[in-house]
């Protein structure tokens, strides 16, 4: 008996183990729930034990086969649920591409209309900006004109008429010579005259060199002038021309001046009037003359020449009326020294005719005089 209930235990022990793997495979797919199993009797027999054996390998089976359905069941509505939410997703993320997009066309409509809000207003703002400026404008225009108009008529009012006209500068032409050719009129308006004008009439007369205009407001007008001054004359049909030192013809007159008479010039007879100058050729040999003048004047004997030949301009002549001699100085070098030779021989051969010869070589032979016969 002993052995026979030791045989059982072993073979429970051994269909324990085999149900406890089964469980275990079992459990891998889904857990059965456990059942508790009976008490078995010590008494059962083999038989009883072996249909027991088949009983459970049988539902084991049939359970495997559940656990494979189910799994393949679960295997299929997970594939249908990924499905479903990759769709689900898939429309979603359509929806919302849609949505942005739409929100994107809002969003640009949106910003359109707020840059031609932006635009109109600031359109508005510069037409207004532009009504400012154009109204400163006018308004300004019109207070200018105003004043510009109110100037002119105050300007122009009697208030500013000449009463006066000075003149100052001038020697040899009378006030009243330089007034009528300025021809300028008392009680004229004093905005009316022209400066340029004034002196344009005011040089047509050759005596003047220089003249200027001015206002003294409000009703002076002030003239100055500059005369050329008579240096030199020309000998011309029983009458003298007056020249000044630039070989301007001042003034035909019969009155003779105490300057020398400039004699032998090259100029034409149809070119001596009054205004005209001496041609080139004169200007230079009389440029010559002035400065023989200017030595003489230098030594006190300026007064003596009366007439300057410059026929020859290596050897002018000097006349000398008062002293009864003529001087043959050559050109314009050494004028010092020749000087000082006329001086000499004018003051040892006093009321002698004759001629002073300073072109020479005064280094060697020096001055010569000859008396004439």
């Amino acid at each position: 008996m002993a052995r026979k209930t030791k045989e059982n235990n072993r073979k429970n022990t051994k269909e324990e183990m085999a149900l406890d793997l089964d469980k275990e495979i079992i459990i891998g797919i889904k857990t059965l729930p456990e059942q508790k199993a009976p008490k078995k009797n010590k008494s059962k027999s083999k038989k009883q034990i072996e249909k027991n054996y088949n009983t459970s390998k049988e539902k084991n089976k049939n359970n495997k086969a559940k656990s494979k359905k189910l799994k393949n069941n679960e295997i299929k509505s997970n594939n249908t649920k990924k499905n479903s939410k990759k769709s689900k997703k898939s429309k979603s993320k359509e929806e919302e591409l849609e949505f942005d997009l739409n929100l994107g066309i809002e969003d640009e409509n949106i910003k359109n209309k707020n840059k031609k809000k932006k635009k109109s207003a600031k359109q508005q703002e510069l037409a207004k900006k532009k009504r400012e400026i154009v109204f400163r404008i006018v308004k300004y225009t019109t207070l200018v004109a105003i004043l510009i108009g109110g100037g002119i008529y105050f300007l122009l009012s009697p208030y500013f008429n000449v009463t006066q006209i000075n003149v100052l500068g001038n020697e040899r032409i009378t006030k009243e010579e330089i007034i009528s050719i300025s021809e300028i009129q008392l009680n004229e308006n004093t905005f009316k005259i022209q400066g340029s004008k004034v002196q344009q009439n005011i040089k047509q007369n050759a005596y003047i060199e220089k003249v200027s205009v001015k206002r003294k407001l409000p009703n002076e007008i002030e003239i100055t002038v500059q005369e050329r001054k008579p240096t030199f004359m020309l000998s011309f049909a029983n009458a003298y021309i007056y020249l000044n030192n630039q070989g301007y013809m001042l003034e035909v007159s019969k009155t003779e001046l105490k300057v020398p008479i400039i004699t032998g010039f090259l100029t034409k007879e149809e070119d001596l009037h009054v205004g005209n100058r001496l041609c080139s050729e004169d200007l230079q040999r009389m440029g010559q003359a002035l400065q023989i003048m200017k030595s003489a004047e230098s030594n006190g004997i300026e007064n003596l020449i009366t007439k300057i030949n410059i026929e020859d301009k290596q050897d002018y002549i000097l006349e000398l009326k008062s002293e009864k001699k003529t001087v043959h100085i050559g050109d314009s070098s050494n004028l010092s020294t020749k000087m000082l030779y006329i001086i000499s021989i004018l003051n040892e051969n006093k009321n002698v005719e004759g001629e002073i010869f300073v072109n020479t070589d005064l280094n060697n032979k020096g001055a010569v005089f000859r008396k004439k016969i």
